[in-house]
Order: C-alpha cells, then structure tokens, then sequence
C-alpha cells in the first residue's frame, strides 16, 4: 500500500508542477507583450523618431523593435526623396550611363527612366529623335563621349570633354568617370601571372574615317601584322562581337581616337586597359594627367610615328621591359579615383536635381533653329 501512495503522490507532484510552469510561460508571454507594447508608446509613439530612456536598459526590446521596424520592411524614410522623372534619347540609353547614374545619386533622389512626362532630357551627339519639338518644355542635359562641341544654347547643362568653365552649366567629363579600376589593376595582374601573349597588335575600327590612325597602322604592319577586328579593314575573317575579349589574346591594342582633342579621352584605351594590354594611344596629348604614362604608348603626331613603332619593337622583343610596364598600375592616384567616381561629378548633378525645375532652366527659351547631329556630321563622328 505504501508502494501505491508514493506513485499517486509523484503524480500529483508532477502534474502540480507542470501546471505552475504553464501559468509561469503564459504569466511571461504576457509580461513580454506587455512590455513592448510599453515601450512602443514610450519611445515610439506614431513617429519615426524617438526618444531612448537608457536608464531603463531596454535596449534588447529597442533592437528587436527597430530590428522589425527599419530592417525586415515596415521602414518609411521620414525624409522623402524628391523624384527625378528622366528621359533618355539617342545613343544614351544603350550605354551603362543610367545605371551609373543611379548607383551615385539613388541615395538623394528617386530616379525614374522613360517617364512619359519627364522633367529632364538625357541625350548625346546621335540622336534618333527630335528632341527640339517633343521635349522643348524640360530641362535638357548633354552628355557628350565624342569630340564634338554641344550647342550652348540648345541645352541647360553640359558634360562633355572640354576645359571649359561656365556658370553652373560645364562640367569637363571624361571616359574615367565610367571606368572599372579595381577590374583593370585584377587584368593587369592575371597578365603578370600568365605566361606572355605570343600575340602581336590587334584593333578593333569601326570605320576607315581617320587618315592617321590607319597610316599608323599601315607602317606597323611593315614589322608584324595588326589583326583587324573591326568593320574597315577586317583581315581575321569577319567582325568580332566580344572587343574586349578579342583584344585580351595580344600584347598590344591600337587605342587611338578618331580626332585629337583638347580633353578628348574615349573609351578606346579604357578597353585597352581592360584587356590587359598596351594601348598604343593617339588623342588628348594631356592624357597623362588621368593615366600613368608608363603603362601606354602615346604618338603625338606624324612626326612622333616611326620614333613609337621603334619603342614598340623593342618592348616586343623584351620580355623583361613588357613585364616591367604590365606591374606598373594605370591609375596610380588613389584620390583620383575618389574624386572623379564620386565627389565632383556627384556635386554638379545634385545642384541640377536639388532645384526647383522652373529655377532649373539655363538656356535660351527662345532658341529653337537647331538640329543636334549635324554638329556630329560636321565633325565626322
């Protein structure tokens, strides 16, 4: 009998004891809800900002709540940002420019693209539509990555390649603003490691318009051929459709612009760069102000061609001094980087944007007889 007492006792203990744990988690689920909501109208109430009690040392209620909160999606910025309504004409919208220009601004502004009613107008030297008629009543902003000079009364603001100081209105922009530099010092490095091109010169040319350019060519070919990848004079049996990867097969590319310009920098020798090879340049004789002149070959004029054709064979025939120019990085000036990926070109653009559009406008409102592309024609681009 005593046997059967112990086991009846031990149940009810045990079934006591569970029922008191029970009432203990309901007792601290109530507590816990109880307390959050507490602190929601202590410190939060119904705004975004607050005001943190520390001496009650809630912060683990304060993180789980901003946790859910600003993080897992509840979140409005108590600050709106101001939407920028744009369109892109022409060649603009088949380059990477848009998404360069979200990633620097998104934090500012809300950028809207194709907006059927836009409040600005991006558009560069070819232009597929009118944009005199259809977009008269926006603020127009030219950015130009040809050596040609925008009209400066068709537009309101500029970003082209020429030292020009205007206003709020000019800004000098060139193919840095848009170039991978981290991408260029990693190719220059798999060059370093691999063993060397056997490959000579190769270039990639759409047309046979610039005279130079193609002369160059012509009296390099008198010491090795210069594989043609491009539209005019295409000798490796049709057009190449990866440039970068065509060109990263030889130790040398032919980066040079169809004109020489003051600031005139395209992205010729941005892609030489990028396939890990020597661009032989011809353009802004002032480059070396962007670029390590160690790490390219610049022909400054007719005169200055057979003088670079004797460098080049003896760097073809040096391993050592190729390896000696391929350790050296393009872009040496780290504040550089900083200052053109960031700093300038954001400051120009966000005094656009931050202003009232009526406020915006800087150009000639009654200036209307003008047609964008023939400054290209003109200019042979």
């Amino acid at each position: 009998m005593a046997f059967i007492g112990y086991k009846s006792f031990n149940k009810k203990f045990l079934f006591s004891l569970n029922l008191v744990i029970l009432f203990a988690n309901i007792f601290l689920i109530f507590f816990h809800l109880y307390r959050n909501k507490n602190l929601n109208q202590i410190f939060f109430k119904n705004s975004d900002f607050f005001n943190m009690n520390l001496y009650q040392r809630a912060y683990q209620y304060i993180s789980a709540y901003l946790l859910n909160k600003y993080i897992i999606g509840n979140y409005t910025n108590s600050i709106e940002k101001k939407v920028i309504k744009l369109k892109a004409t022409g060649l603009f919208d088949k380059t990477s420019n848009l998404k360069w220009l979200k990633a620097r601004l998104s934090d500012q502004f809300i950028l809207q693209y194709d907006d059927p009613n836009p409040d600005y107008l991006l558009y560069n030297c070819f232009n597929k539509e009118d944009t005199n008629k259809s977009y008269h009543n926006i603020i127009r902003i030219a950015v130009y990555t040809e050596n040609a000079m925008p009209d400066l009364n068709y537009a309101d603001y500029f970003l082209v390649h020429y030292h020009i100081i205007y206003l709020d209105r000019f800004f000098k922009s060139n193919i840095f603003f848009w170039m991978n530099f981290n991408e260029i010092d990693s190719r220059r490095l798999e060059v370093i490691n691999s063993p060397i091109r056997k490959k000579f010169c190769a270039a990639v040319i759409s047309d046979c318009i610039a005279k130079f350019r193609l002369n160059f060519i012509n009296k390099l070919n008198h010491y090795k051929k210069v594989d043609m990848g491009g539209n005019c004079n295409n000798n490796v049996h049709g057009k190449i459709k990866n440039k970068i990867k065509f060109l990263s097969e030889y130790k040398f590319s032919i980066a040079m612009e169809n004109s020489d310009g003051d600031g005139y920098i395209s992205e010729k020798i941005a892609q030489s760069f990028l396939a890990g090879t020597i661009p032989i340049y011809y353009g802004d004789y002032m480059v070396d102000e962007y670029i390590n002149p160690k790490t390219y070959i610049l022909v400054k004029g007719e005169k200055d061609i057979n003088k670079k054709i004797e460098y080049i064979k003896k760097i073809d025939n040096d391993d050592k001094l190729y390896m000696e120019i391929m350790k050296e990085k393009p872009i040496i000036d780290n504040k550089f980087k900083e200052k053109i990926d960031q700093k300038e070109i954001k400051e120009f653009l966000t005094n656009i944007f931050q202003q009232e559009k009526n406020k915006a406008f800087r150009r000639d409102d009654n200036f209307y007889d003008f047609n964008e592309d023939l400054i290209c024609k003109k200019n042979k681009i």
